[in-house]
Formats: C-alpha cells, sequence, structure tokens
C-alpha cells in the first residue's frame, strides 16, 4: 500500500488549520503530521515531522512565509511546498517561484483546489489553482495582444511567447484561445512553432524554461 502524503500546516489563523485539516483527513492519501502559528514553531517540528509537504500562510507573525520556504527548502527540512493566502499577488508569486515553491492556492478556493495542491507538487508538478493562475496569465495575454510579429530574446514571435506561457501556466488549447480570442487551431500552431524553437519536448520541460526565463514575472 502507497504510504499517505506527510503535511506541515503553518498558519496564524486557527479557522484555517482546522478547515486544512478537516480537508486533509478526510482525503484518505493524506495525512496531516504537524502544524503551526509561527515560523520559530514550524522550524523547531518539522525536522522531527519529516512532512512530505509544507503548507505556509504568506503572513506570519515573526516571519514572512516566503522567508520561511527559503528555510524549509534551504535546509531541506521540505521537498514541496504550498503556499496558501487570502490573496496571491503576481510579484510575491514570481519569488515564491524563484525560492522554490510549487503550489500556489487562494483560502477562498482552498476547499476546491488545496488537495489537487499537495497531490499535483508531491508528484513534482506545479500548481496554480484558477485565481491564482487567472493573474498570472494577465500579463501574458497583454503582451500576446502588443505585436504578433516583434521578435523575442528566444526567436519567438509575442503571440508563440505568449502562447508557451499560458502553457506553462496549466491552460489548455481552448482555454487558451478564450482568453487571446485565437482559434484552438492558431493556438496549436503557435505552441508547435515555440516547442520547436526551443526544442521542448514535454509541459515539464516548457514549465522549467518559463521559470528559468522570467516568463511569470509581473515586468
Amino acid at each position: 500500500m502507497k504510504s499517505p502524503i506527510r503535511t506541515f500546516i503553518v498558519d496564524d489563523h486557527p479557522l484555517v488549520i482546522v478547515g486544512a485539516r478537516t480537508l486533509i483527513e478526510a482525503s484518505g492519501d493524506i495525512v496531516c503530521v504537524g502544524e503551526a502559528s509561527t515560523a520559530a514553531g514550524a522550524m523547531a517540528q518539522m525536522g522531527h515531522a519529516e512532512p512530505d509537504v509544507a503548507i505556509l500562510d504568506v503572513s506570519l507573525p515573526d516571519m514572512s512565509g516566503l522567508e520561511l520556504a527559503e528555510k524549509v527548502i534551504t535546509d531541506s527540512h521540505v521537498a514541496h511546498v504550498v503556499i496558501m493566502a487570502h490573496y496571491h499577488d503576481r510579484s510575491y508569486v514570481q519569488q515564491a517561484l524563484q525560492i522554490g515553491a510549487k503550489g500556489f492556492v487562494q483560502k477562498c478556493s482552498a476547499a476546491e483546489n488545496l488537495l489537487l495542491a499537495i497531490r499535483s507538487v508531491m508528484i513534482g508538478g506545479l500548481f496554480f489553482d484558477p485565481p491564482t493562475a487567472r493573474e498570472m496569465a494577465g500579463s501574458a495575454i497583454s503582451r500576446s495582444e502588443a505585436s504578433a510579429t516583434s521578435i523575442g530574446a528566444q526567436g519567438l514571435t509575442a503571440r508563440e511567447q505568449a502562447v508557451l506561457r499560458l502553457v506553462a501556466l496549466g491552460y489548455s488549447n481552448k482555454e487558451i484561445g478564450a482568453h487571446t480570442n485565437i482559434s484552438v487551431k492558431s493556438i496549436e500552431t503557435y505552441k508547435a512553432r515555440a516547442t520547436e524553437k526551443l526544442n521542448l519536448r514535454s509541459r515539464a520541460q516548457i514549465v522549467h524554461f518559463a521559470l528559468t526565463h522570467g516568463w511569470m514575472s509581473v515586468n
């Protein structure tokens, strides 16, 4: 039998911890091995709890959740981090990605998306809940509307780069078409051209390329 995914919750709101625990305990394949309301408390316990995934609030009383994320990843207390907050601004999502966080869930969507985030990061994926993905996609859509013929640093047109960026965020061809008012057939063409130019063969490679080239930034 496969071992359950071990999680540790860090949030200074007791009701949030209770809600997250309830979701996790009802899942069948995920367990909660600890909780803390401060960064100091989390650091003191995680070494013993040995979680697979840490679920971190970004606003803690003694330290930023991003600072805590960097510490737990750097000190090898946890392999995967899911950021859970009231609102995900693109600027700190970018910072969290650079630190190594892989999951992003707004508290308003946690009931539908927290377990999906945990499972996704556990198998090496990158997870944005729909509200966060919409925020992250905003600048990509703006770029796609700016110029369809300009050539970027990677040899891509603006359209190709924008489409590939939305693919990295997890959007399907149909969803990208709805966002950009481009036909699905054209989306497939832009995607094929971009991946061929960059020699990218999987979505994992596309996501890695997007992260390392700053495509998730807000600029």
